[in-house]
């Protein structure tokens, strides 16, 4: 089936007439975007848009695994006339944007570990070397296994005690830190000097008056 297929694309680009040089160097651009990043278990969406100006201009292009090779796709994974899918590898890679508007971004459900790597979006534009390339490279990870494992790993201890309030009741330690202690005792001497302090004054201050009411 592959290689009808292939026939038939390859005799369909040399009956199209050629496009300017303008146009060409405009469709031929390979580019090749940032890291696009997802997560296991989740589906992650790979971004590829080509312009349609009129319905003429809708038509065939392909997902592939690996780097864009000179014609077509490598390790094709999926194929579309332009207005839908005409053939796929897996169920689980959808294009899920408006193709009449050149929407073709490729949706992998459900990822997994194996899906990471560079991908290919080809879309055929008539005419030789005319077509658009686009290279992305797909980062797949565990991050959603991680935060649950942490949050599981997360537990309360309990008062082992006979009460009815045990369930709620949370395992409270009562010891205290060297450091706290001294620092307790230190406050209270401070705060024994300074009542000490205040006698004084008070008593130096009822000398002075006894001696000033004597002298008057």
């Amino acid at each position: 089936m592959w290689t009808r297929r292939n026939e038939q694309r390859a005799n369909y680009r040399k009956s199209q007439p050629s496009l300017g040089l303008c146009e060409s160097i405009q469709y031929g651009l390979s580019v090749s975007g940032s890291p696009v990043r997802g997560v296991v278990g989740q589906n992650v969406t790979l971004p590829c848009k080509y312009r349609v100006n009129h319905q003429n201009d809708i038509t065939t292009m392909c997902w592939g695994r690996g780097s864009c090779p000179s014609s077509q796709c490598s390790q094709t994974i999926l194929w579309t006339d332009g207005r839908r899918v005409t053939e796929r590898q897996s169920s689980r890679y959808r294009l899920e944007g408006n193709l009449a508007q050149g929407d073709v971004s490729l949706t992998i459900v459900n990822a997994a570990e194996a899906d990471g790597g560079m991908y290919c979006c080809r879309v055929e534009i008539p005419g030789w070397f005319n077509d658009q390339l686009n290279n992305l490279e797909v980062v797949i990870e565990k991050v959603a296994a991680h935060a649950t494992q942490v949050s599981s790993s997360v537990t309360p201890r309990w008062l082992s005690i006979s009460s009815p309030e045990a369930p709620w009741a949370l395992n409270v330690s009562t010891s205290v830190h060297p450091l706290e202690a001294e620092s307790r005792g230190t406050g209270m001497y401070i705060k024994i000097g300074v009542i000490l302090s205040l006698l004084v004054l008070l008593i130096l201050s009822l000398l002075i008056f006894a001696w000033y009411l004597h002298n008057t």
